[in-house]
């Protein structure tokens, strides 16, 4: 895989991480949150936000050569 791909994947991974993370905080307004249920939120945000910047990137990519048709 090219590094440039990677480079949009994981950019858009984190920006989508720290959007869910804190749409997951705010979601559930509980105040007394421990350590291990933060560390929990941020990793499922990751993997969510890993996920949609994949689905998205390889979308743009079927879609691009898709319409060069």
């Amino acid at each position: 895989m090219d590094s440039k791909r990677l480079e949009k994947i994981s950019l858009g991974a984190l920006i989508m991480t720290v959007i869910i993370f804190l749409m997951e905080i705010n979601f559930y307004d509980d105040t007394n949150y421990t350590t291990n249920k933060v560390n929990e939120i941020l990793f499922w945000s990751f993997l969510r936000g890993l996920v949609i910047s994949v689905g998205v990137y390889i979308g743009n990519q079927y879609f691009s050569k898709f319409k060069d048709k």
